[in-house]
């Protein structure tokens, strides 16, 4: 009786062995490292830039006004308006008046926003309006993206932009209906006044093509003339020709009694007797 426990014990110590080694016999999975964590370098948002708006007078009389995109003491590089374009102009120092040059420091969002509102409100003006649309639009989406790197942005600011874009571009699209239509009215109206010169024209011609029947007849008459006299101008040139000769020969002729009466004063020189002339009182 008193061997049965240990009996028991050692039949459980058995199987507790076994499955041990049974574990040790099994391949292990291997580990599953997870990968580290890395991070993405966030991009920190760019202050709102400023700039210089300067205004100044040329020693001509011009007045200069723009963005300034490079000064240093002999120039300055200045982003002007010139009608509607936004043009890149360099100015000599030496060429503005002393005492003339004021400069406006304003943030380039309020830049963007200004220039934008001008070139908008220059549209339908049909002068240069594609350059005016496409400008406010140009400086809109500026304006827009100077708000969304802003450290905190304002989706309300974000919101009024695009409403603008979105006004500009229709207007644009209207814009470009009614200037087909200005386009075709102009050319109907240019089609009838090339319609209204041709038909001047052609009475014109008419008229002309007479007149010049006319001038046409009166020069054949007068030519007619002219030959009939130029032909009775033959005649007389025959006979003032043979009237010359006849002159001619007569002239032959004293020359030769002169002459030879010459000869005969020449030997008796003492039988010439000249009166001599009275003067009246």
């Amino acid at each position: 009786m008193t061997n049965k426990p240990l009996i028991i014990a050692a039949s459980i110590l058995v199987c507790l062995v076994s499955v041990l080694y049974a574990q040790t016999e099994q391949p292990q999975s291997p580990v599953k490292k997870t990968p580290a964590l890395t991070r993405v370098p966030q991009k920190k948002p760019q202050p709102n830039k400023n700039v210089r708006i300067k205004t100044f007078r040329l020693r001509d009389g011009g007045l200069v006004m723009g963005k300034v995109i490079f000064e240093d003491k002999n120039q300055i590089t200045l982003e002007e308006l010139n009608q509607s374009p936004i043009v890149i102009s360099m100015y000599a120092k030496r060429q503005i008046a002393s005492g003339t040059i004021h400069t406006q420091i304003m943030s380039e969002l309020s830049y963007c926003r200004k220039f934008a509102a001008y070139f908008a409100s220059k549209a339908w003006d049909f002068k240069n309006d594609p350059d005016d649309f496409m400008q406010a639009i140009r400086l809109y989406e500026k304006a827009k993206q100077l708000l969304s790197q802003a450290p905190v942005p304002n989706p309300q600011d974000i919101s009024e932009i695009d409403k603008k874009i979105a006004l500009v571009k229709a207007d644009r699209q209207i814009w470009i209906t009614e200037a087909k239509s200005r386009a075709e009215l102009s050319k109907l109206q240019t089609q009838a006044v090339i319609d209204q010169r041709l038909d001047e024209l052609k009475l014109e011609i008419v008229k002309n093509t007479a007149e010049l029947a006319a001038i046409r007849q009166t020069l054949d008459a007068q030519y007619k003339d002219l030959e009939k006299r130029i032909s009775e101008l033959d005649l007389t040139f025959e006979d003032v020709y043979k009237k010359l000769q006849q002159i001619t020969d007569d002239i032959n002729a004293n020359t030769d009694d002169i002459r030879d009466l010459g000869r005969y004063y020449r030997r008796a020189p003492s039988r010439i007797y000249v009166q001599p002339r009275i003067m009246p009182k």
